[in-house]
């Protein structure tokens, strides 16, 4: 059975331990020291002596190669496998050999397959946790509703859905609500977005972001993808095998100064491109764009491109989403009609996005721009190719600079060794 398959099967029962279930917890600081584990019958450890703090409300997301013991060092800390040694620390209590039901009391989890129950609904999913913390009817309600319009999913909509009939990206934004249902200070994360599409992905990671920006939970988040952890984390753990930390800084340090050869070799080519992923395009300039509606006519469409002064314009659907691209040539032959007129929107990017996502966007789009969405895919503007392109040159510059800097430090360290060496060289001599 695959790794993701075993913990598909206790993710019922993690969940169903829940959160505490207050309302209004934050995150909570979690301290691992010297935590080990041991599997019998294997002489090396899986994990060996990791300490690490974790503030609260930061998202660290833990990375490395495969079978380093990212997942288990993550498992150790709801205890899903018990640790062999070490202690771990969240809020500040010794939690290392508590009841691990009241543990994780204190912990949602979410996974790569989402761990809903396919015979509930997703109301039913959602609800699980607080209903076994003794959550009254009225209360669950509410938070069902809360929780789906907090991933970006319709109540109304799909409230009475079962897990079947739901994409991968709305399977794991509910897997999300339920692991936040209870609203615990801590989630823990184990590669829950690796088993969907790429454009989904993205989607789902710039969720991840907005949803973190509102509610401030301590996240733990494995991943073997670097972009990915550039991109969400507040701070990388990168570790070798056995968990040994290579490295733990923000993603901007990491990227412009690795500690040794193994953590550039994840770093890889192009550092410089993966710091696009530090930039979000809310702090580009986002830039306006002539729209209609499906419901206006189409002589008040053709009037508002013809004085737009633009040959193009951006026909939004009933719900404020973008939909597609009309010209005036598509215009003319619409007959009546826009049903077949027009170039359908395909891709869009959130304000949390980042500038690589946008710019992996824009290079896909003829016109050379893309649409930025709001949390319901409504739209909100739009970012252009020249946007971004002045943004990597400042980002190559900055590079640049960077690099020149550290030459100059270098050499100034090397004359001051060699000042060091003459003069001792002197005073020796003087000695003698």
């Amino acid at each position: 059975m695959s790794e993701t398959a075993r913990t598909a099967g206790t993710t019922g029962a993690t969940e169903v331990a829940g959160a505490t279930g207050d309302a209004g917890a934050t995150g909570a600081t979690i301290r691992l020291e010297d935590l080990s584990k041991r599997y019998p019958g294997n002489p090396a450890p899986a994990v060996d002596g990791v300490t690490m703090q974790i503030d609260a409300g930061e998202l660290v997301v833990l990375v490395g190669p495969s079978g380093c013991g990212k997942s288990t060092t993550l498992k150790m800390i709801n205890r899903l496998i018990e640790p062999t040694g070490g202690r771990i620390r969240i809020g500040g209590e010794d939690v290392t050999h508590m009841d691990p039901v009241k543990l994780r009391r204190k912990i949602g989890y979410a996974i790569q397959s989402s761990g809903l129950f396919p015979h509930m609904t997703v109301a039913q999913n959602i609800a699980l946790v607080p209903r076994m913390t003794g959550w009254s009817k009225a209360r669950i309600a509410d938070r069902v509703e809360e929780m789906l319009d907090l991933v970006g999913l319709d109540a109304g909509e799909f409230h009475g859905r079962y897990p079947r009939q739901l994409s991968g990206g709305q399977q794991q934004r509910v897997g999300v609500a339920r692991a936040l249902a209870a609203d615990p200070p801590v989630l823990l994360m184990d590669e829950p977005f690796g088993a969907v599409d790429p454009i989904t992905r993205d989607h789902l990671q710039d969720e991840l972001i907005r949803l973190q920006h509102e509610l401030h939970k301590t996240i733990v988040f494995v991943t073997h993808d670097f972009d990915e952890a550039i991109k969400l984390g507040d701070r990388i753990a990168v570790l070798r095998e056995r968990s040994h930390i290579a490295q733990f800084d923000t993603p901007e340090a990491i990227l412009t100064n690795p500690a040794d050869d193994f953590v550039s070799g994840f770093v890889g080519a192009g550092a410089a491109l993966k710091r696009l992923n530090l930039t979000r395009v809310r702090d580009v300039e986002i830039t306006g764009y002539p729209t209609v509606t499906v419901d206006d006519p189409l002589q008040e469409i053709f009037n508002r491109v013809r004085a737009s002064g633009t040959n193009e314009i951006l026909l939004l659907d009933r719900h404020g989403r973008p939909h597609k691209w009309l010209r005036r040539g598509d215009l003319m032959r619409a007959r009546g009609s826009l049903a077949r007129a027009g170039t359908p929107v395909n891709d869009t990017v959130t304000r949390d996005a980042t500038l690589r996502d946008a710019l992996e966007a824009v290079l896909t789009d003829n016109a050379g721009r893309v649409v930025v969405t709001g949390r319901r895919g409504e739209y909100t503007g739009v970012v252009d190719m020249e946007t971004l392109m002045n943004s990597v040159r400042e980002l190559l510059e900055a590079d640049r600079l960077d690099a020149v800097e550290h030459r100059h430090e270098l050499e100034e360290a090397r004359g001051e060794q060699t000042r060091h060496a003459q003069e001792g060289a002197a005073r020796g001599e003087a000695g003698a």
